[in-house]
């Protein structure tokens, strides 16, 4: 195809965009200047099939008191819920998509309304070094859509999404723990990872921090003050052991028996010098 020809077909796409965005608008206006019902929500319709979401969403908003309690409410509350959706009002189309189907429960599109919402929040959820608020409502809402509909053919998806949204918890307090320890924060990381442990017992990432909380508290052990380091110690230790038989295999195995080491190294020292204490005090 020449050059010419390819900036002709640019052309024709241009004009007939424009000409449809003027028609768009032409609409709109006309619609928000109306005070006909039925008007407007014709104009929403066609503003909401040309995939002018912005527009449809002002205009079903503008109309759906004069239509509230009627056939039509229905539709409206439908359509805007998916017109903000589809433009990315996340948080605004879940809450619609469950007013929706709190309002219309013997609807045939209850059942869609209430996934809807819960995937709302789902793609909502932000990345996951961010607050993860739309995440925890996600979850909620995908495991309430399971328990209303444990038979639906979307059940598969929604364990699906629920595992995604897993993923991204494990992966922010993984690296909320990490980041104590990279700051030399030994205390919150030996709890973040022990919390860790115990919230994600599926994780990929299990053995990595339970390596790390060993890690921590054999610092915390090792560099504490006199009177802790007994029962810090001693609580290294019985990390390391617990490690050993959950991973006998690990690939961390060298720095967890090098670690061990110190920890005994340092328990003899100290049992050392509380026993030179005792006698002095005698």
């Amino acid at each position: 195809m020449s050059y010419f020809c390819m900036m002709i077909k640019k052309a024709v796409w241009v004009f007939f965009s424009m000409m449809l965005l003027f028609s768009c608008n032409k609409t709109y206006e006309k619609a928000m200047k109306s005070k006909e019902p039925e008007f407007i929500l014709n104009a929403a319709d066609e503003l909401y099939d040309s995939e002018k979401w912005p527009y449809a969403i002002e205009l079903y908003q503008k109309v759906s008191s004069a239509y509230a309690g009627t056939q039509q409410a229905e539709h409206i509350n439908y359509r805007s819920a998916y017109a903000n959706f589809y433009d990315k009002n996340y948080v605004l189309s879940a809450r619609q998509f469950k007013n929706f189907y709190t309002a219309n429960l013997r609807s045939e599109k209850a059942e869609e309304a209430l996934f809807m919402s819960a995937y709302s929040y789902y793609m909502g959820s932000p990345k996951y070094n961010l607050d993860q608020t739309n995440t925890y409502e996600a979850i909620r809402e995908l495991q309430g859509f399971i328990d209303a509909y444990p038979t639906s053919n979307r059940v598969k998806d929604a364990n699906k999404y629920i595992n995604e949204l897993q993923q991204k918890l494990e992966r922010k307090a993984f690296e909320i723990a990490q980041s104590y320890h990279k700051t030399l924060k030994f205390q919150a990381a030996s709890v973040s990872f022990a919390n860790f442990l115990d919230d994600f017992p599926d994780s990929k990432l299990r053995e990595e921090a339970f390596m790390y909380m060993l890690r921590a508290r054999a610092e915390l052990g090792l560099q504490s003050v006199f009177s802790k380091k007994e029962n810090r110690l001693k609580d290294a230790l019985t990390t390391y052991r617990l490690f050993t038989q959950t991973y006998p295999n690990s690939k961390f195995s060298k720095e967890a028996n090098d670690l061990h080491q110190k920890i005994e190294k340092e328990l003899q020292t100290h049992a050392t010098l509380v026993a030179q204490l005792k006698e002095e005090k005698k």
